[in-house]
């Protein structure tokens, strides 16, 4: 995954210190693909990094700052530790100014009973425009921003909307039945703190690899995660 370096320009202020570009982008195809494996029976048991530097501290950001990030993360099933299987994920914040959208994203899901090719960016909408001065890639699923026939606003149908419609209505569901309803929640199968240890493990996993220089191992004994 992928995003212009333009936006360094907002970003650098906090960019590489704060959180890096595997936090900030490998954090959404490691959580779908951590939610599609788990349920296979299948967890990270250790991972390995590497990085490209140069471009976001020459506009500006921390010399600490990666431009890119590649984690190389090792799953194995619980039950059968003879079944193993290997994921890649790279982000990168510094690509070309005109990149023909915001955010270019791939996902290559090989299984031993199938696959699935995702391109996020291209839904069957290309664009040239003489005055954009470039081929430009739509994506008209993630919001409606333009009204209905009656001009009511008409977006509530968009991911974009409905993500913060269910944050919205957890917010609310704790509120009325306190602790309780964090359980209703994870059973829900939202990105709650529960339903994400094992992405957020995998993601400080890379990072501490980076830092050090090794192989990061992630442990789980009773319900607990621990790197090694």
């Amino acid at each position: 995954m992928s995003q212009p370096k333009s936006q360094l320009e907002t970003f650098k202020a906090w960019a590489g210190v704060d959180s890096d570009i595997s936090y900030y982008l490998n954090s959404h195809h490691i959580d779908i693909c951590e939610s599609m494996v788990s349920q296979q029976g299948f967890f990270p048991v250790k991972v390995s990094a590497s990085a490209s530097k140069g471009t976001a501290v020459g506009l500006g950001c921390d010399p600490i700052t990666e431009d890119t990030i590649s984690l190389l993360v090792h799953w194995v099933k619980k039950d059968d530790p003879s079944k193993r299987a290997t994921g890649v994920y790279t982000a990168s914040w510094t690509a070309p100014q005109k990149a023909g959208v915001h955010s270019n994203q791939y996902f290559h899901y090989m299984a031993s009973g199938g696959e699935i090719r995702i391109d996020q960016a291209k839904r069957g909408y290309d664009v040239a425009d003489d005055n954009v001065g470039q081929l430009v890639w739509y994506n008209p699923f993630y919001m409606r921003y333009a009204p209905d026939e009656e001009g009511n606003f008409a977006g509530q149908t968009g991911y974009g909307y409905i993500s913060f419609e269910k944050f919205v209505d957890g917010c609310r569901l704790v509120n009325r039945d306190g602790v309780s309803a964090v359980k209703v929640l994870d059973d829900r199968g939202l990105p709650t703190l529960g339903n994400t240890v094992g992405t957020t493990a995998i993601l400080e996993a890379g990072r501490r690899a980076l830092d050090e220089d090794r192989e990061v191992e992630i442990k789980v004994e009773d319900g607990v995660w621990s790197l090694v």
